[in-house]
């Protein structure tokens, strides 16, 4: 490696590799998850359940498309493009994440400056969803990732989640538990630093109402609404616990047309607390925006487009 008098990348190479590369691992890939505060580990989601907990893939009935697009608080961007296709046992899914940094001047020893990437990211995921007996459903990501810092320090490796929801006797209340990030830690030069590790718990509640049939004829009155109220705990190796609570409303008119309204909080967090959201459905389409408060940093704003076969 160049001797690399920056001091962002010095800091950056001798900082934890694992503190280097674990935000794009722990980034949220749905819009919808991120309204919630990613309170969705109990949540039935389908493709929008990649990010937390992979059981939830078992509630795709149909082939889904789905993209999201993360501006952040400084020059950097965030995006995930996935697939879930349902099969004759269980849903198949796979996806691509990327994070850029943005642009970093780096000075060389006799006064040679270079413009390069600060930070480049990738991340492959396959997953798998399968239904059980008893309202039980478990899925598993397998993760391949790449990061490279300023095109001079690389590193590459995989990682593994595993979860678990079961929908209870009691109407509308499941519950769901997962892990996240396990495997071989991220080695840039010579040390290895542990992943960050994730395990998660919670619980969700939906209340559904059906005012009346819906109307071909009169798509613009209201046809039904629903109420989904999500809690959960998660803990990263390494970082204190931290308690997040999610819901959503949901306004149906007509037969093919959605509104759905969401928030978010995290209970004793010091990087993101509050988050808010706004969702719709037409027909096959749906689009989906987030915006996470960042506290003294600003804001963060999620973007997600989708399409159900």
């Amino acid at each position: 490696m160049k001797r690399l008098p920056l001091v962002a990348l010095t800091f950056a190479l001798a900082s934890p590799a694992g503190a280097v590369g674990s935000p794009t691992l722990k980034r949220s890939l749905s819009a919808r998850s991120a309204a919630m505060a990613d309170a969705y580990t109990a949540v039935a989601g389908g493709l929008s359940s990649l990010g937390t907990n992979p059981a939830g893939l078992a509630a795709a009935s149909r082939p889904q498309l789905d993209t999201t697009f993360t501006s952040g608080v400084l020059d950097d961007t965030f995006g995930f493009l996935g697939w879930a296709q349902p099969l004759r046992f269980g849903v198949a899914a796979a996806g691509l994440s990327y994070y850029d940094a943005g642009k970093v001047d780096l000075h060389f020893t006799g006064g040679r400056i270079e413009t390069r990437n600060a930070q480049r990211d990738f991340v492959g995921h396959l997953a798998w969803g399968l239904p059980l007996p008893g309202g039980l459903s478990v899925g598993a990501t397998g993760k391949f990732y790449r990061f490279e810092l300023a095109q001079e320090a690389k590193a590459s490796g995989f990682a593994g989640d595993a979860g678990a929801q079961w929908k209870t006797p009691v109407k509308g209340l499941t519950f769901g538990a997962a892990i996240q990030n396990a495997g071989p830690g991220v080695k840039f030069e010579v040390e290895s630093d542990p992943l960050p590790l994730t395990t998660r718990g919670g619980a969700s509640w939906t209340w559904e109402s059906s005012s009346k049939l819906p109307d071909p004829e009169s798509p613009s009155e209201l046809s039904g609404t629903r109420f989904l109220l999500s809690a959960e705990a998660v803990k990263v190796l390494d970082e204190k616990a931290i308690g997040t609570v999610g819901s959503e409303l949901g306004m149906d008119w007509g037969p093919t047309t959605s509104i759905a309204l969401r928030a978010g909080w995290r209970l004793n967090s010091d990087y993101a607390r509050l988050t808010v959201g706004v969702g719709m459905r037409e027909g096959r389409f749906t689009l989906d925006y987030a915006m996470a408060e960042k506290r003294t940093l600003g804001q963060t704003h999620y973007a997600s487009f989708g399409v159900r076969f």
